[in-house]
């Protein structure tokens, strides 16, 4: 094997002779540097756990706000069905065009409302019976 004569490389190994010197010394040295990779480690599997962990938070959040907004839409599609029940009924009832009044009523109700005037409308002589309820 050829001699080292480069004066860095000739310093550096001289340095890792003094550091190793006994057995002991390497193995502790062989210790430490495992210390180091395990905490490496940890931290990169700390950390992807962490990323999956927010994704996974992300997407439940992400679902439940859907579902939120489904339900929201839905009740409102529901709502806006009743409406046009009841206009499509009070109107082969009573006759067209609707007055304004009623219209605006119609549109302003509540499900609740719009469920009870249904019902009223069975036994209404004119379109104010509907209403007063």
């Amino acid at each position: 094997m050829a001699q080292l004569t480069h004066t860095p490389v000739v310093t550096a190994l001289r340095s890792l002779e003094t550091l190793s010197q006994t057995k002991e010394e390497q193995l502790r040295a062989i210790a430490r540097q495992r210390a180091v990779w395990d905490y490496n480690t940890d931290i990169i599997t700390a950390r992807e756990e962490g990323i999956e962990e927010g994704i996974q938070k992300g997407l439940e959040k992400g679902i439940q706000k859907g579902r939120e907004e489904g339900i929201q839409q839905g009740l409102e599609k529901g709502k806006q069905a009743m409406q046009a029940l009841l206009r499509t009924l009070i109107e082969a009832r009573f006759g067209q065009p609707l007055p304004d009044w009623v219209l605006s009523r119609l549109r302003t109700a509540t499900p609740e409302q719009l469920q009870q005037w249904g019902i009223s409308l069975a036994q209404a002589q004119r379109l104010e019976d509907i209403f007063e309820v």
